[in-house]
């Protein structure tokens, strides 16, 4: 694989998140706003969403920041998001579909406003693999951008990377083959002092490396126990960093 150090992809990053003509508009390091309609999400609502976002970066109140897709915004609905993380003013900027290059437009288009998080948690990548087809090169090249924006909008920020979770029941789909090889080199991200990768995706799976409807119904999306099994692993880290601390490696929650 010709994207083997964090120094490679993070110059890549930078140098590929400048908009550029000769950028293919599936680049997943290059900015763009969502611009399809899906049965599950208009544009109307997508574009609703971010303007609500905006308004909460200019508020610029929250010590957490969680950013990512359906899977980060699905906190919304559940009771640990106020249990485990409403003491920070946590600002939830999940949104639905995104794939790196959504995430990217956002923060260059008012999310991050007067935003100056002490913890920024990132879980991004399942959309540029299931849905955008893009290679594991291009997935970390995406998420190197997004963490080289974040890194930028918020240098005195801790930020948390999560892998990658598990997604479809069998682990030999060539959905979940990726997401390993992805979370594979994410650590290569990881400097020991402002980004620090957690893969905390066996917490979801079965002995046998499947997927109970229990956990995720659809096989990508987590049930309410999912989202308790991520909070109860993920509040001592948020606690941890929030103190300038390294976050505990991941254990299994039952």
């Amino acid at each position: 694989m010709d994207c083997q150090t964090a120094d490679l992809w993070l110059h890549l990053a930078l140098m590929s998140s400048d908009t550029n003509s000769s950028l293919s508009a599936n680049d997943p390091t290059l900015p763009v706003p969502r611009q399809v309609d899906y049965e599950w999400m208009s544009l109307d609502t997508w574009n609703r969403m971010h303007r609500e976002h905006v308004e909460t970066a200019r508020r610029g109140e929250a010590e957490l920041l969680v950013i990512g897709d359906s899977i980060t915004e699905g906190w919304r609905n559940t009771a640990a998001w106020g249990k485990y993380f409403g003491a920070y003013k946590a600002a939830n900027f999940g949104i639905g579909g995104d794939e790196t290059q959504n995430l990217l437009w956002r923060l260059e288009n008012g999310a991050v406003g007067n935003l100056k998080p002490k913890v920024v948690v990132l879980l991004i990548g399942t959309n540029n693999i299931g849905r955008g087809n893009n290679s594991v090169c291009d997935v970390l090249r995406g998420i190197g951008a997004v963490l080289a924006r974040l890194r930028g909008a918020f240098p005195s920020a801790k930020i948390l990377l999560l892998g990658i979770f598990p997604a479809d029941q069998s682990p030999q789909s060539e959905m979940r083959r990726r997401i390993v090889a992805v979370n594979a080199s994410l650590p290569n991200f990881d400097d020991g002092a402002t980004v620090f990768v957690r893969d905390i995706g066996h917490i979801f799976l079965e002995p046998d490396d499947s997927i109970s409807p229990a956990i995720m119904p659809d096989f990508l999306h987590l049930a309410e126990e999912g989202y308790r099994r991520w909070a109860e692993l993920m509040a001592p880290m948020v606690s941890q960093l929030m103190e300038g601390q390294p976050p505990s490696a991941p254990v299994a929650v039952v």
